[in-house]
This record gives C-alpha cells, sequence and structure tokens, in this order.
C-alpha cells in the first residue's frame, strides 16, 4: 500500500475506496474525494458525484466550475503520472463536511495555491507580459481559473495573440469544457 492510503485507511477503516476510472465514482451520494500525486494530497473535498470528478480531470476533460479544476490541470500537464484516487462514503453532507475538514489537517489538500515549482515551470518561455498576468489572475481565482480565462476570452479581455499563447500552455484545444 502507498502511504497515503495507509494513512486514509488508518484514519477511516474499511472505508477507503481506490477508484481507477471516472465511472467508478458512487452515483448519488455524499463523499469525500481524495487526489493524491506521488502520495501527497493535492485535492481534498467533499460532495457527490458531480464534484468528485474533478479528481479525475485530465487533459480532454475539466469538471465544470470547480474551485481546484486549474491546479489538477497544471499537475497533469506537468506531472502527468503517480496519481491516486480515493473516496470515503459518508452518510450525508455533515459527515462529508466533518471528515474533509480533519483529513484537510491531517493530509492537507485543501489549497488551490499552485506550488511555485509548478509555476515557474509552467510560466517558463512564456514572453507575453498579458499571458503572464491573466495566467497568474486564474492562478488566484476564488472560482474555476479555467472558467474564468474563457470568460475573459469571451468579453474580449483576452487578445487573439494572448490566447493563443494561453490556449497553447495550457493545451485548452484539447479541453472539452462540458
Amino acid at each position: 500500500m502507498e502511504p497515503l492510503e495507509e494513512t486514509l485507511n488508518h484514519l477511516y477503516p474499511d472505508r477507503v475506496i481506490r477508484l481507477d476510472d471516472r465511472n467508478s465514482i458512487p452515483g448519488n451520494e455524499y463523499m469525500v474525494y481524495v487526489l493524491g500525486h506521488n502520495n501527497i494530497a493535492i485535492v481534498v473535498g467533499h460532495g457527490k458525484r458531480n464534484r468528485a470528478a474533478v479528481i479525475f480531470d485530465d487533459l480532454n476533460r475539466k469538471t465544470p466550475a470547480h474551485l481546484k479544476a486549474l491546479l489538477v490541470r497544471i499537475y497533469r500537464l506537468l506531472n502527468n503520472s503517480g496519481f491516486d484516487r480515493f473516496i470515503i462514503s459518508c452518510g450525508d453532507k455533515n459527515a462529508a463536511k466533518t471528515i474533509e475538514k480533519h483529513l484537510h489537517n491531517e493530509i492537507g489538500g485543501n489549497s488551490c495555491a499552485i506550488p511555485e515549482p509548478l509555476m515557474k515551470s509552467l510560466t517558463d518561455g512564456i514572453r507575453d507580459d498579458y499571458a503572464l498576468l491573466f495566467l497568474n489572475l486564474a492562478a488566484c481565482s476564488s472560482f474555476d481559473g479555467l472558467h474564468d480565462l474563457r470568460k475573459w476570452r469571451r468579453k474580449g479581455l483576452i487578445s487573439d495573440s494572448t490566447w493563443g499563447v494561453l490556449s497553447k500552455k495550457l493545451r485548452l484545444e484539447e479541453l472539452n469544457w462540458n
């Protein structure tokens, strides 16, 4: 067993389920979901299937309106292996919130901040100051940074040339936005 999985099983014995694909997320029940990368929790959240789907975001698909969609995408762009996905089934929303809070204290996964080495790798080579600005704004978003970029583009705030830089760097042309 991996150390993150061991920790989860120690804290919540017989309740941790390792997931291998998006279709294995249970339907209409509350859960805590965990996305680990190299045994570090990068996303710990609670909700139902529609929220938990973020742990399976990849370069072709993102979870709509999820606060951590950009963070997950950047991890996938720069480190496309070493991911583990877990859920802990919960009886109701309050139980899920309690477990999520406990896990944040024990293993982390509550920050939306993009680690400095990842942000440096992502911005390396970008010469367009506006692209850097919009990328940093998206990284600081209190909503969904990817959605914000797309909205800013639709509103004409991001020029064609800047969008081209952002689209190439984040590989947005591959993304199904639904």
